[in-house]
């Protein structure tokens, strides 16, 4: 069951933006509510979210630019929400083929931080409890993506990525990162591997996973936490290059979340390749949702 908190009114939320929602307080020190969803509704809402489907966008990288060896689907088996929770699985067939799920925010719904503001990004997420030994390949995220790539599937990392939350295999850790840039290797933002740092994380429990853009102070700053717990802070010295820089923190974005099977980054921390046999599917693998927000000033 969730735990709702009301604290401001609803006439006086509705009055700051019709996104906004009595179901949950606005955080201290912001007062618009850019995007809410708390899947309270049944079903996923399409008016809200795209489901990608197949093995690359349109024209895209193939593999999704990653190496990942799932197909995702728009199937029930893969993205359900069930009791107010978003679920997203992978599951693996009898012939050892893996599908999966990942959802993107839509057009309508880009976002970005004011000039002279903060911005902040969270969802209260659960990630699967199956071991490290039974989730090799499994790679949960939650992350932005510049919304300059959608249609044009050509222009990463210039366009910006923020990894807001990234555990794959089965890891008690989160991976906070960048991309940014104008090429596929090195560059201000170290490509492919981003610039970054890691964090605990408990699993099989919900953590508040958030970000803040904060462009309202010198130095302008990118803040991880995990339970109100900050895990990471970015600088635009730690980037070195004020158009990647600005990519990041300026640019309109798109919300995205997903489980990926397979792919460069699992396979790297594994020292071998992904999934294998013992590979989970299913619950023990899942990420739950109970809400995403975006609020700003």
């Amino acid at each position: 069951m969730k735990v709702i908190k009301i604290i401001l009114g609803v006439t006086l939320i509705s009055l700051l933006d019709p996104m906004a929602t009595a179901d949950r307080a606005i955080p201290r020190g912001y007062n618009r509510v850019l995007f809410y969803d708390d899947f309270s509704s049944g079903s996923l809402d399409r008016s809200s979210w795209k489901v990608n489907t197949g093995t690359s966008y349109p024209g895209g990288p193939a593999n999704w630019g990653t190496g990942e060896i799932q197909t995702y689907a728009d199937s029930p088996a893969n993205v359900f929400v069930r009791d107010g929770d978003l679920f997203i699985m992978a599951q693996r067939n009898d012939k050892g083929e893996w599908t999966s799920a990942r959802i993107e925010t839509v057009a309508e719904h880009d976002f970005s931080c004011p000039a002279g503001g903060k911005l902040l990004i969270e969802g209260n997420i659960k990630l699967g409890a199956a071991g490290t030994d039974t989730q090799a390949g499994i790679w949960p995220a939650f992350w932005l993506l510049g919304s300059a790539y959608r249609g044009n599937y050509q222009n990463w990392p210039s366009v910006g990525e923020i990894d807001i939350l990234e555990s794959p295999n089965g890891e008690s850790r989160t991976w906070n990162t960048v991309h940014c840039g104008d090429t596929w290797q090195g560059g201000p933002c170290n490509e492919s591997q981003g610039i970054g740092s890691t964090f605990p994380l408990s699993r099989g429990e919900w953590n508040l996973i958030a970000l803040q853009i904060d462009r309202s102070a010198s130095p302008q700053t990118i803040t991880w936490s995990i339970n109100s717990n900050p895990s990471f802070v970015l600088t635009a010295d730690d980037v070195g290059d004020d158009k990647a820089w600005k990519s990041l923190i300026e640019s309109p974005k798109m919300m995205l979340l997903n489980i990926a099977v397979g792919g460069a980054f699992p396979n790297a921390l594994a020292q071998r390749a992904t999934p294998n046999d013992k590979t989970e599917d299913g619950e023990g693998s899942q990420m739950q949702v109970d809400y995403v927000a975006v609020y700003s000033t």
